[in-house]
């Protein structure tokens, strides 16, 4: 479980890079609402993963078992794309920081840096839809055929 949570947290990462690098080549990487997209992509990474690690138990997954590859996919996949976003902002691109920036949530006197706000803010936001992607991912996983009940 956590192996296929891992491998699949490490390519949707990287799928969150290229994206991310992609945005930035085109000029696009200031407009919040392609951020949306980041959600996308995070989505297909644990779908994926769910569907690889019950095909590996041979379409016996359980529940939670299921939640939990998701979820460390989820988990894996933010970290990654948090530290990089940190050293890119610190390293080639400090104007980043107001597009990804959420002081306004801490409020003004906060003494926190803003590494700390923009990796807090990208673990928020990609563990919890992470949780709730892989959450709704199970309602389909967790039958053996893929079919909703008392449906033909």
């Amino acid at each position: 479980m956590e192996k296929t949570g891992i491998k699949y947290g490490v390519l949707t990462a990287v799928a969150l890079i290229a994206y991310f690098l992609l945005m930035k080549l085109l000029g696009l990487a200031h407009i919040i609402e392609l951020r949306f997209l980041n959600g996308l992509i995070l989505a297909a990474g644990i779908v994926m993963a769910i569907k690889n690690y019950k095909e590996s138990v041979d379409g016996l997954i359980r529940y939670f078992k299921g939640l939990g590859v998701g979820t460390l996919t989820a988990i894996t996949a933010t970290v990654l794309f948090a530290v990089f976003m940190i050293l890119y902002i610190k390293i080639f691109d400090t104007s980043m920081l107001e597009v990804l920036s959420a002081e306004r949530y801490f409020g003004e006197r906060m003494s926190v840096t803003p590494g700390i706000v923009v990796f807090m803010v990208l673990m928020v936001e990609g563990v919890i839809s992470g949780f709730l992607i892989s959450f709704i991912a199970m309602q389909y996983f967790k039958r053996q055929d893929h079919k909703v009940p008392g449906a033909p």
